[in-house]
């Protein structure tokens, strides 16, 4: 009776805890914090004013924040539903947790570290619908882990609404659960004997339907859902330069690390793998030995060891457990390419807390034999983690939203032409003067027709000093140009709106390496 209320006690303490400091993180600035901080508000502020998103994407993340931020506002509310449904991570890790460790002291030590990883903060901070879909993404897997452990109408049903709802969150949520919960669902249906003859075949059958329906919207909406599309993504996942500390990005000045989950989610998933294969090993050695040690039956048994042959799983979560060692060990992985903020190896690195969280629980089962396995002893431990991994107000690599460059792009409005799309270099400044203008945006100019574009030029790209920047300078001499206007009030090449053909006009007089730079149109 008592140990379930104070699992759950615990678990909404730690969900408590974590909101709180989230939200410590999100409120330093009356601004949006992260690289795409602008665009939350932007969908939210278009769901709410018209039913539908300003532009293509996942869908239902931005759904479950509304409510905040119609309570609030689009700023506000996008914070306070990063920092709750960020937080509120701790649910499903610790039910998920639980059932791969077998105790709820494994579910808590899951729950307590995805809930106070510095990647789920970072992912609060910098990637909100990330965040969101890992949370949508445990919630779907606990629910497909219960279905096929016990299958019934409804938990089959609350399964499959889950997993829909994880491919409509977030692609990474998605390509998780399907990673996990199918082996785990095969499994299971092989362990009952329901795969043979035709059943296998309706299995196999509904597995190629499923994949053919999936890929067919994923065709439709390339953008919003999982497609063929991302398999690109996989070409650029290895690099051939190691790098032993596993850092999440990798800088020009440095390395961003984001706490070492990836570290410690490799070295959980050895050590897990290492004790699976060991005991199982142990086991059919005693199954097979011709000489087993006499018992007597008046002697009690010993109690458990370490050397004791390991206990039955339920099938589900043998299923699912070498799927998620195997995530954990990929991501940790030295040869995983960080060093694009854009790639699926940045990606994946700041997603390392979850195989890292389900992968002490499974160790926790394989290296301690039950009789060990006591949950106040792993209730301590779980809350000695969440007292010693805290995140701090500031995170490595967080991207702030600058008082100036707020300033700058208010002035903006009014000064945009009509018919006119801005192509603006660094996605954080695009959708900060989408939010403020109602402009029109683009990061890359071959789709937009040349005399329906203008540039907008940070000096992030421009460059202080540069030839780019005195040739701004210069072009608001000259008579025949429609002139570059500066907007930051700081520097007169801050923020700067330059017409098309003054913008050509400055390429033919840029020395050819600063030239061909500019022509690539590098983007952040």
């Amino acid at each position: 009776m008592w140990a379930p209320v104070g699992a759950a006690a615990a678990v909404v303490a730690l969900a408590a805890w974590s909101l709180w400091q989230r939200w410590q993180m999100l409120s330093v600035s009356p601004f949006p914090l992260g690289v795409d901080g602008y665009f939350y508000p932007i969908q939210l502020r278009s769901l709410l004013d018209h039913g539908s998103l300003a532009y293509p994407a996942s869908p239902l993340a931005f759904y479950l924040m509304a409510p905040f931020a119609a309570l609030t506002d689009p700023i506000t509310g996008a914070k306070l539903a990063s920092a709750v449904l960020g937080a509120a991570i701790a649910g499903p890790a610790y039910a998920v947790g639980a059932r791969l460790g077998g105790c709820r002291g494994a579910g808590l030590v899951a729950a307590a570290l995805a809930t106070t990883s510095v990647g789920s903060a970072y992912l609060t901070v910098e990637f909100v619908k990330n965040g969101i879909g890992l949370t949508v993404a445990l919630a779907a897997l606990w629910l497909a882990l219960r279905a096929t452990e016990r299958p019934g109408r409804l938990r089959i049903a609350a399964a499959l609404a889950a997993l829909v709802a994880a491919y409509a969150t977030h692609k990474m949520a998605a390509a998780i659960v399907l990673a996990v919960a199918v082996p785990a669902a095969l499994g299971a249906a092989a362990a009952r004997g329901a795969l043979r003859g035709r059943r296998l075949l309706l299995a196999i059958g509904a597995l190629v339907a499923a994949g053919v329906v999936a890929l067919a919207l994923g065709a439709v909406f390339p953008q919003r859902l999982l497609s063929t599309d991302d398999a690109q993504l996989l070409r650029g996942l290895f690099a051939t330069t190691p790098r032993w500390t596993a850092p999440a990005l990798v800088f020009p000045d440095g390395e961003l690390a984001l706490g070492h989950d990836a570290l410690a989610g490799i070295v959980l998933a050895v050590i897990a793998a290492w004790a699976i294969v060991l005991r199982r090993r142990r086991a059919r050695a005693a199954a097979t030995d011709p000489h087993p040690a006499a018992t007597d039956a008046r002697h009690t048994p010993p109690p458990p060891s370490a050397d004791a042959p390991p206990e039955a799983l339920p099938a589900p979560v043998a299923a699912a457990t070498w799927p998620i060692l195997l995530l954990a060990i990929a991501i940790g992985l030295p040869f995983l390419a960080v060093a694009d903020r854009q790639g699926l190896g940045f990606r994946l690195r700041i997603a390392a807390f979850i195989p890292a969280a389900l992968s002490a629980a499974i160790a926790i089962r394989a290296v301690l034999p039950r009789a060990l396995r006591r949950d106040r002893v792993l209730a301590a431990v779980a809350f000695a983690l969440a007292v010693i991994r805290q995140p701090g107000a500031v995170l490595d690599g967080e991207v702030v939203t600058h008082p100036a460059l707020v300033a700058a792009a208010q002035a903006l409005v009014g000064h945009v032409p009509a018919d006119t799309t801005l192509i603006i270099p660094e996605r954080h400044i695009a959708f900060m003067v989408a939010w403020y203008t109602g402009a029109p945006i683009a990061i890359r100019p071959e789709r937009i027709p040349g005399d329906r574009r203008a540039r907008l030029l940070p000096l992030h790209f421009i460059r202080a000093d540069s030839a780019l920047d005195r040739e701004l300078l210069a072009a608001r001499a000259e008579p025949s140009l429609p002139p570059p206007i500066g907007f930051h009030p700081r520097h007169p090449n801050g923020l700067v709106l330059v017409p098309e053909p003054t913008w050509e006009w400055i390429l033919a007089r840029l020395p050819a390496t600063e030239r061909a730079r500019c022509v690539a149109w590098p983007t952040i």
